[in-house]
């Protein structure tokens, strides 16, 4: 799981960067459509663990002792 976040964390960082250039005007358009890109897509995998694992758990917690 911490693989996962730092995935998302370097990705998110990327992206934050390409707004920043953008801003002072240093960025190429294309970049920064992929970082955007690349940032959905590891949220979305971020989002779909989370569900199975909060799915996995609840079907742990409903199973009998």
């Amino acid at each position: 799981m911490g693989r996962i976040a730092l995935y998302h964390h370097e990705h998110t960082q990327d992206l934050a960067h390409g707004f920043d250039q953008i801003v002072a005007g240093k960025a190429d358009l294309t970049d920064v459509v992929t970082a955007v890109s690349e940032a959905e897509t590891a949220l979305n995998t971020v989002v779909a663990i989370r569900d199975r694992v909060i799915s996995a758990y609840q079907d742990i917690i409903k199973m009998p002792i």
